[in-house]
């Protein structure tokens, strides 16, 4: 994981603060890089629970894999895995990512096709759970094209509530051969279902 610093210059690319009061709350500018990830500017606090999101759930499966025996190789792409899907939970639900996301119309079809990756690379490592990753492929990304393809927002929003219940509910009918294999799921489907094809409008700070 890439570490940036504080720049005290304006004309570095690099994380800038603006605002007054705490560190926590003030915005800093996002390395083109990352502002797929991250959006243009965010919070600082933002970013830490994005990060700190994806660790804890890496962390959860590494420790469940683990104590089920599986291979090292295995343990560590599946972390990755979901430190990635983890992380994205939080950042596709903050306002930056979103409002990145519709400022750059383009990029949210290619966004959304190209989470065909995640649920593929988990059937590969566990071949015994290969329907549920299947379902959980099929249904999230069928379900986040559809709420994408509304306009009205509050349409979105309970279309995206109705399709991730049901989702989740589902994904719980399927045998998998290590329990923890069953967060996919949920997390997938709030990333993609609720956290990036729900368009929201920027959230303003009132005295």
């Amino acid at each position: 994981m890439d570490v940036f610093f504080i720049s005290a210059s304006p004309r570095d690319n690099v994380f800038m603060t603006e605002q007054k009061g705490s560190l926590f709350s003030k915005e800093i500018a996002i390395p083109k890089a990352l502002r797929e990830l991250h959006g243009e500017r965010t919070r600082v606090s933002t970013l830490g629970l994005v990060y700190l999101s994806g660790l804890i759930c890496a962390g959860l499966v590494t420790w469940q894999l683990w104590l089920a025996a599986v291979p090292l190789w295995q343990t560590a792409v599946s972390a990755l895995i979901f430190l990635d899907v983890g992380g994205g939970v939080a950042a596709n639900l903050s306002s930056s990512t979103n409002q990145y996301y519709q400022q750059h119309a383009k990029l949210r079809l290619p966004f959304i096709a190209l989470h065909v990756f995640h649920p593929a690379v988990m059937a590969a490592l566990f071949p015994a759970a290969l329907p549920y990753f299947v379902f959980v492929m099929l249904f999230t990304l069928t379900a986040t094209f559809t709420v994408n393809a509304l306009t009205d927002a509050e349409q979105q929003q309970n279309l995206a509530a109705l399709l991730l219940t049901v989702g989740c509910a589902l994904s719980f009918f399927f045998h998998l051969p290590v329990p923890v294999l069953f967060l996919f799921a949920p997390l997938f489907m709030v990333k993609l279902i609720l956290g990036f094809a729900v368009r929201r409008p920027l959230f303003t700070n009132t005295p």
